[in-house]
């Protein structure tokens, strides 16, 4: 079959018009994946803050009556607290900082508790700074955006 000139250059700017659509096309496209794929990383970022105080939470939980009544041990329990949720939260890559954890038992920090009585419940906060690493799309500020995870749970031991 036989192509007619005139058909020919027809059909050659219609490829440069379909290049021409991708090119104005594209940096939307970019923008609305790029969007989404950074609220995924946050909440990937917060599910696993969540994860390391839920897991400090429950050491927290569960040491003995006797630890949590001596100064000394109840010390090195809620550093082990605080330790098992920076080891969680230290693969992400979060910047500079590294998760900021408080542990407390009941409303006070974990210091021991002497003869007073013994804490109802224990809580873990793990607090962390996310900045967008990947495309520069999502304007994070200097300090980046904070995710917050906060457990409380029933001490075991009364």
């Amino acid at each position: 079959m036989i192509i007619s000139p005139r058909r020919a250059s027809r059909h050659r700017r219609q490829q440069g018009v379909a290049a021409v659509e991708l090119a104005f096309l594209l940096p939307i496209l970019l923008i609305f994946f790029t969007v989404p794929l950074f609220f995924s990383v946050y909440f990937w970022h917060y599910t696993a803050a969540q994860k390391a105080a839920q897991h400090a939470a429950r050491y927290l939980s569960t040491i003995s009556a006797q630890e949590m009544r001596s100064a000394t041990l109840a010390t090195a329990a809620g550093a082990t607290a605080s330790t098992i949720a920076q080891t969680v939260t230290s693969e992400l890559h979060m910047g500079a900082a590294p998760a900021t954890v408080e542990v407390y038992c009941g409303r006070v920090r974990c210091t021991g508790v002497g003869s007073r009585p013994l804490p109802d419940t224990v809580f873990v906060s793990v607090r962390l700074d996310m900045f967008d690493q990947f495309f520069g799309a999502v304007e994070t500020g200097r300090y980046g955006w904070p995710v917050t995870a906060e457990v409380e749970m029933s001490y075991v031991g009364n």
